[in-house]
């Protein structure tokens, strides 16, 4: 394994070799080398493992040998107050509880905040007397808020009175209802009176971590494992062999050598190092109060909740009965219990609009309701995020309702297969990770210059030649090779009718596309009359390198007959409202070289080379509406008369969105600064293969929709994405940020509630085992060291926009309504 040059550079890069590894578990120590990138822990390798780290320079290595190294320990104890103190950290404390206020100032430490009861109720009431009726209010109003904004429960007395404790019990509703703790943590007591290290080591660590939640997530804590956060602690085990647990963290103390809080050293030596790496850690809301896209919800933390178990029955009318039977899976209920509270599905057009849902959870069933089947979808979507994400059975949903309705209609992802081919089982998983994020079009690009992936009946050649490249460029701009290798495959008409099906059951659209009349050298390929042979001659296969290819159509009769027999085969195949037509970057190059081209442009009456895309375009878009159908297409084919029946794919930013509606010419939204999940996730030289500007998830939440708009959709260009992993690091966590933009509408809110709710969005992938861009970076496995990319600034690329737009008359007025390299 690789550790990373540019972490390394800047002394984040850290090796214990040979340490005795006490991993927070309570299993037994083991031998180990642990690797710290930045703030996690990035690989364990044990004697033996083939995969050793490879140091660049910079790193440092630390020679552990007969040391003990732990997770770092978490006091949740009432002398816990001082996250920051020197005694916690020769303790091994790395996080530590405090009573007060959420606070961004830098600390050695982390801490968690439990908010006191009685300064709480001194803030409410004035007083530290039980406050009255409307002061109860004020405290249960204040106490949400504190948990809300990311405190993890309270610092709570005992009660002395009856009413102090009715008003406890109404406080330790709420405090439940969101997950938080209540009262102190104290000192972990156990039976034995002489436990193990690695007792001790998971009392301190793993057990406080868990009574928090801190186990869970992207980065967990109180635990050595990959990915977990890099809070350690190296000590001389010795000195806690055969101590009461009493006197284990002042034993500890002395023989503790370094503690790290997020990567960084806190104690070297056993004396403090004066960083500041920590800080007050944000309580995530519990999965009811995190969906996504986010629900409206009324919660009742009064009432009793509802306990999902085993035998809860799914109910629903026949109309609905594969919408049941997709939720009875993903809950992972078995036979169904009559004696025990059920989930009821049904249609009520009261509700709203068809995608309109609301769901209703008591003690005694859970209500689903949509404005249609579709709606009830949705509804039971979001009854799956309000359950645990590893684990639904089990899970108490409190009392409340949820309810929500989408903004637009059309919300979706682009997926190029043509690149690189995504198999029939990958596209079918695509498909559930958009219907779960209430996503409903997944837009197929299936045919380019480097592959044609449909059959086209009259045309065999498709599938046999144009299906396969024999190499691939590797890396983007004039430093790439062509690395030597078949990448070959297409969609039998039995697998399309499959993968149509199976999105349909989930309300999601395929709708596919073919690109005409440029991106067609695999087309060409197969065969050569197609092209312009007189000036390019034949290709020998699809195209091996990436970029805006100069082959196009020839402007024969041919060329329009094959360009309809692709158009009739997708009618045939797929049940879309929607044909995709393509017509994005078609280079003039060949019409004006071709004497063939020129001869039949004088034919048509056509008096520039010009004028010979909108000659394609009129064509097959005509072609398109002859089949009942609406054509889709880039908005270049904005350059020239758009003619009636095409609803126009803007990704060019604002000004070519504000020119389709403009002209009144239904316009859904793609731009490429908010919406190309192909573009890298931070300017760090660890984003593999960097094309394009950096668009990190803060930006890609930034997207804006006009109301008139049809909706929009992120675009994902896999010519560096070969495999389902790569596709799954480029597209989330972005994707969860863009389909709430695209489900709420409006105005982009404040990325921080989204940001907050989003450890637990992490948890759902994690769940559908889907291998995202952590939020710090790529992981070793995830990057691609030394593979040269053309990485721009914001500024370049949004230069380069405004210079490909500059033929639009849409008025430069800085909307940004759609934001703003190649489409693909």
């Amino acid at each position: 394994m690789l550790l990373s040059a540019v972490l390394a550079a800047a002394g984040r890069v850290r090796v214990f070799r040979a340490a005795t590894v006490v991993d927070g578990s309570g299993a037994s120590r083991y031998v180990a080398d642990v690797a710290i990138e930045g703030s996690r822990i990035i690989g364990i390798r044990r004697p033996g493992d083939e995969d050793r780290f490879e140091l660049p320079e910079g790193a440092v290595e630390t020679d552990a040998t007969g040391l003990a190294l732990a997770p770092g320990f978490i006091d949740l104890s009432p002398r816990s107050g001082d996250a920051a103190s020197d005694d916690a950290l020769r303790r091994g404390v790395t996080t530590a509880a405090i009573g007060g206020h959420r606070s961004d100032a830098a600390t050695p430490g982390n801490a968690v905040v439990l908010v006191p009861l009685d300064d709480l109720r001194r803030r409410a009431t004035g007083a530290g007397d039980r406050p009255a009726s409307a002061g109860m209010d004020d405290l249960l109003r204040m106490l949400a808020e504190e948990l809300d904004a990311g405190a993890w429960g309270v610092l709570a007395p005992v009660p002395g009175t009856a009413a102090a404790a009715a008003e406890h019990e109404a406080l330790r509703r709420v405090v439940e209802e969101r997950g938080g703790l209540w009262g102190e943590g104290g000192v972990p007591q156990a039976p034995l009176h002489a436990p193990t290290v690695e007792q001790v080591v998971r009392e301190f660590s793993a057990g406080p971590a868990e009574r928090l939640g801190l186990h869970l997530g992207d980065m967990p804590r109180g635990v050595i494992r990959e990915g977990a956060a890099a809070d350690l602690v190296l000590f001389d085990p010795a000195r806690l062999e055969g101590l009461a647990w009493s006197d284990a963290p002042d034993a500890a103390q002395s023989g503790i050598l370094e503690v790290l809080v997020s990567g960084v050293p806190v104690l070297s030596d056993g004396e403090p190092t004066g960083a500041m790496p920590g800080c007050t850690l944000r309580k995530p809301p519990p999965p009811h109060r995190a969906t996504v896209p986010r629900a409206e919800c009324e919660i009742d933390p009064d009432a009793v909740p509802f306990v999902l178990l085993a035998g809860t029955a799914v109910r629903a009318p026949d109309g609905l009965h594969g919408v049941a039977e997709l939720l009875r899976g993903a809950l992972d209920v078995g036979e169904p219990d009559d004696a025990l509270p059920a989930i009821a599905l049904r249609v009520d057009a009261e509700i709203g609009g068809p995608e309109a849902f609301r769901i209703r959870v008591g003690a005694s069933g859970i209500d689903v309701a949509g404005g249609s089947a579709e709606g009830v979808f949705r509804g039971t979507t979001v009854l799956r995020q309000l359950c645990d994400p590893e684990h639904p059975l089990g899970s108490r949903l409190p009392a409340g309702t949820w309810r929500g309705e989408p903004a637009f209609g059309w919300r979706g992802l682009m997926l190029d297969v043509a690149r690189h081919f995504r198999p029939v089982e990958e596209v079918r998983r695509m498909i559930d990770l958009l219907a779960a994020h209430h996503l409903n079009v997944l837009h197929l690009h299936l045919s380019d210059d480097q592959g044609w992936r449909f059959e086209v009946p009259g045309y065999p050649r498709l599938a046999e030649v144009g299906a396969v490249r024999h190499a691939t460029q590797l890396g983007h701009g004039p430093l790439a090779t062509v690395e030597p290798g078949a990448h070959e495959g297409f969609y039998r008409r039995d697998d399309i009718r499959d993968l149509v099906a199976y999105a349909s059951e989930r309300f999601v659209t395929i709708v596919p596309e073919v690109e005409l009349p440029g991106h067609v050298q695999a087309a060409i390929a197969a065969y050569p009359e197609l092209g312009n042979t007189d000036v390019s001659g034949a290709p020998d296969g699809a195209w091996e390198r990436f970029g805006v290819n100069r082959r196009v159509l020839a402007p024969t009769e041919a060329s329009l007959a094959f360009g309809r027999a692709a158009i009739d085969a997708l009618c045939d195949q797929f049940d879309a409202e929607w044909i995709g037509t393509g017509g994005d970057e078609v280079p003039t190059d060949e019409w004006v070289a071709s004497p063939a081209a020129q001869e039949r442009m004088r034919e048509l009456g056509l008096s520039s080379p010009q004028e010979v895309q909108p000659w394609f375009t009129r064509a097959f878009v005509a072609h398109v509406r002859s089949r009942g159908r609406t054509a889709l297409a880039w908005d270049e084919v904005l350059a020239g008369d758009v003619p009636d029946g095409v609803r126009v794919l803007a990704w060019r930013g604002p000004v070519a969105l504000a020119e389709a509606l403009r002209c009144d010419i239904p316009v859904v939204a793609c731009p490429d600064l908010e919406a190309y999940l192909d573009y890298p996730q931070s300017e760090s030289e660890d984003e593999p293969i960097r094309v394009g500007p950096p668009l990190p998830i803060e930006r890609a939440y930034t997207l804006r929709v006009p109301g008139s708009a049809e909706g929009g959709q992120a675009n994902v260009w896999s010519e560096h994405l070969p495999t389902r992993d790569r596709v799954d690091f480029a597209v989330f966590p972005r994707l969860s940020a863009i389909a709430e933009r695209l489900w709420e509408g409006g105005e982009p809110p404040s990325f921080d509630g989204f940001a907050h709710r989003l450890p637990v969005q992490l948890r759902r992938l994690d769940a559908a085992g889907v291998r995202y861009r952590p939020l710090d970076g790529p992981t070793p496995a995830q990057r691609r060291p030394g593979i040269p990319g053309k990485p721009l600034t914001l500024a370049q690329r949004e230069a380069i926009v405004a210079d490909l737009v500059t033929g639009l008359s849409a008025e430069r007025v800085g909307d940004p309504a759609a934001g703003g390299e190649e489409s693909g």
